[in-house]
């Protein structure tokens, strides 16, 4: 009947009449054109409904899987490249220790003490006369004292910078340690002292901010524990701290300033705060700040403050910008949810 041109619902009609069934007991299937594709029982359709709706499920469980392993890989990308910037910078420092203790002992005294001891020594039959009558040897007492003085400036100063080498030593170690650290407990919420987490983010930006000439005031009340975890918050604190030391870099302010705060708690959340002086932001980038992919950084990659955001949402809690516009600084707050009493 189709092939001779017949509409297909007066065919089906038809064919499904003759077969003695009701013609509403069964679902006709047309394709985007109207074209014929079948008959299929509702029972059946059913069946496949769900097995599509089961499918469907899957894919986006299997699809948010993915998203949170990219935006964890992220994070944790942000936190590495944090250590690696510090740890670069303190081998920054442990270099410049190292060439100058290279060049005191390059420059060292130690080699008149050997020819001042090569000249007694080949007046030794006649040290007395030596130290007393040649125009020489009466030079002896008088630069070995100089010559006493000279090389424990000398050692003083080796001192100084070999214990310069092994603080800076000991704070690459500390940093490389608190990553791992945090690294390993990654996924896991628990109770966290606030101050411990925001210490933790200080110290990973400790040389950085230093050796930009930046301020640091800590304004911290007392909190209880937070409910988070460890390696979100510090991936959080790390890139707002670095963005606030990029911010003051930038601004033609004189003083550059960074406040820390830990705000007493409200609304069962502990409210951490990074506030800067530096150059601000745009009354109309304040909307997209968290947005994937946007930066106002040359070399950014716009994943850090979208990140940022989704891990504290993650965990409970919230991440806000203001700012003033531009030239009149930055102030960002991280809010996490206070630990239950019981949980406590």
């Amino acid at each position: 009947m189709l092939r001779r041109g017949m509409p297909v619902r007066q065919a089906l009609e038809l064919a499904l009449g003759r077969q003695g069934r009701a013609f509403n007991d069964d679902v006709i299937l047309l394709g985007a054109e109207g074209e014929y594709l079948g008959i299929i029982p509702v029972p059946a359709l059913v069946r496949v409904q769900s097995a599509l709706v089961e499918e469907r499920f899957r894919i986006q469980e299997a699809m948010h899987r993915r998203l949170l392993a990219v935006s964890r890989q992220a994070g944790m990308a942000e936190v590495a490249t944090g250590v690696l910037h510090n740890v670069g910078n303190v081998l920054n420092s442990v270099n410049v220790s190292a060439g100058l203790a290279m060049e005191m002992a390059r420059n060292s005294k130690a080699a008149s003490l050997e020819k001042l001891a090569g000249m007694l020594e080949q007046n030794r039959g006649r040290l007395g006369d030596y130290l007393s009558n040649d125009p020489k040897g009466k030079l002896v007492p008088e630069y070995l004292g100089q010559l006493a003085g000279r090389l424990r400036e000398e050692q003083a100063g080796q001192l100084h910078e070999l214990e310069a080498l092994v603080k800076h030593i000991g704070h690459i170690k500390n940093i490389i340690s608190m990553q791992q650290r945090y690294a390993k407990v990654s996924g896991i919420l628990e109770l966290v002292p606030v101050e411990e987490l925001v210490e933790d983010g200080l110290q990973m930006n400790a040389e950085a901010l230093a050796r930009h000439g930046v301020s640091l005031e800590r304004r911290f009340a007392p909190a209880p524990p937070v409910v988070a975890d460890k390696h979100k918050v510090l991936q959080i604190l790390v890139n707002l701290i670095r963005n606030a030391k990029y911010a003051v870099d930038r601004s033609e302010n004189p003083v550059k300033r960074v406040i820390v705060s830990i705000l007493a708690p409200t609304d069962k959340r502990v409210q951490i705060q990074v506030q800067d002086n530096g150059i601000g932001i745009a009354p109309e980038n304040l909307n997209r700040i968290f947005a994937h992919g946007f930066t106002t950084k040359q070399d950014g990659h716009g994943f850090g403050l979208h990140t940022s955001a989704l891990a504290a949402k993650e965990m409970g809690g919230a991440l806000h910008a203001h700012s003033d516009g531009l030239g009149r600084g930055a102030l960002f707050t991280l809010e996490l949810p206070v630990a239950p009493p019981r949980a406590a």
